[in-house]
């Protein structure tokens, strides 16, 4: 029998039990549609993050953080006995005798109390530099941007979020205008443009140089956190040793700061995902196995209930091969149906999962699903129907001629 023939009669074998047909590849339908969902939300989550990071500077950013305060030990989390800070002076340090980078920027982090006239709001204070508009994608909408002699002369100047400017001036405008941070007067000489990264709101962002946070506002030459940037992106490891090696001569506890690659951070986010998937995959793989025992179940009745056609067709010239051929077809078509389903069912989960996750956070979230993935589980799914059809199959080709015709 040639193969559109065979094709052709499991088609229609399936055609003529269409309730049993369907309710047998549910199973797959499930299994695969999960995986597919998962998947495509996975991948959506890792695009997003991977986007975020490249608005900050992508695989050229490393991030400097002092040492955490807590550690994990006798499987409970115990505060260190020591504290070690990031200082003003490690930026210059870093600048000058690491030779793979490009620049720092240093970030100091509290909460504002701003004030204007009777006008009132809270958000947070950034000390920053000069150089974190352009590293950072953040551009200024009206006036400009902390300058270098802002920081030299420790001035008390401000660039606010665009949040904070409605709060406190409505329609008008505020560059020029003087404002009261945490009880300090600052001048305004720019209002931000509206940034939201990983969810996160921006406008609600005073931004102020760092020398004049530590000089005036807190009193401390404490830094929370530096952005460091290299000449290149493939520099970035070597960047990050230069920097451990600076910080190991100057610090006591050097070795216990936290220097992290962008490349290592989305790493992680990637091992996260792929447990996602593990774990997913290993609840679909249940699914699928009961599809496969449905499968199998099927495939043993038909068997059953098409013994005197087994017969009759080795009695005309069949052999064992065309008749085990067919019954994989027929196996494998039911999988394939069953996988088919289970795609289109996956995309519409993870489209809608997305839809979702947008209106709640009020961000586009992406749904990414890959031509390679609709094919491998197109794939999988025939072979998945093979492996099960096979035990049938092989019962129907052994069937001698004259017993099967015999069979009631």
């Amino acid at each position: 029998m040639l193969l559109f023939e065979t094709i052709a009669v499991a088609l229609m074998q399936l055609r003529a039990n269409k309730m049993r047909s369907f309710l047998t590849i549910i199973g797959i339908m499930i299994g695969i549609g999960s995986v597919m969902g998962v998947t495509s939300i996975g991948e959506g989550l890792r695009k997003r993050i991977v986007s975020e990071f490249e608005r900050v500077g992508g695989s050229s950013l490393i991030i400097v953080q002092p040492p955490r305060r807590f550690i994990r030990k006798d499987n409970r989390w115990v505060r260190r006995s020591w504290e070690e800070h990031l200082m003003v002076e490690d930026i210059q340090r870093l600048s000058e005798e690491c030779k793979s980078i490009r620049s720092v920027i240093p970030l100091n982090i509290g909460s504002a109390q701003l004030k204007y006239h009777k006008a009132s709001t809270s958000g947070q204070f950034w000390g920053i530099n000069a150089e974190f508009s352009e590293a950072f994608g953040w551009a200024v909408e009206q006036g400009r941007f902390i300058g270098y002699s802002d920081l030299k002369k420790w001035r008390k100047t401000a660039v606010i979020g665009v949040k904070i400017k409605e709060d406190l001036f409505g329609s008008k405008s505020a560059v020029g205008k003087e404002i009261k941070i945490n009880g300090l007067r600052f001048e305004v000489i720019g209002v931000m443009e509206e940034k939201r990264m990983f969810d996160d709101d921006w406008g609600y962002r005073v931004l102020l140089p760092y020398t004049t946070v530590s000089k005036r506002l807190t009193g401390s030459d404490y830094l929370d956190v530096m952005f460091v940037y290299t000449e290149e992106t493939k520099l970035a490891e070597t960047a990050a040793g230069e920097i451990r090696t600076v910080l190991s001569r100057y610090k006591e506890h050097g070795d216990e700061f936290v220097v992290e690659t962008a490349e290592g951070q989305i790493q992680e986010v990637n091992n996260v995902i792929n447990i996602m998937k593990l774990v997913v995959g290993g609840i679909a793989f249940i699914s699928l196995l009961v599809g496969g025992i449905g499968i199998m179940n099927i495939m043993l009745v038909s068997v059953t209930e098409r013994t005197r056609e087994i017969g009759i067709r080795k009695a005309v010239g069949a052999t064992r091969r065309n008749i085990l051929t067919q019954f994989l077809i027929e196996s494998a078509f039911l999988c394939l149906f069953g996988g088919i389903l289970g795609v289109l069912f996956g995309m519409l989960l993870g489209f809608g999962i997305a839809a979702l996750i947008t209106q709640l956070a009020n961000e586009p979230f992406p749904s990414v699903i890959s031509i390679q993935a609709v094919l491998t589980a197109c794939i999988f799914s025939v072979l998945w129907g093979m492996i099960f059809g096979v035990f049938p199959a092989k019962k129907a080709a052994k069937l001698h001629p004259i017993e099967a015709l015999r069979y009631e």
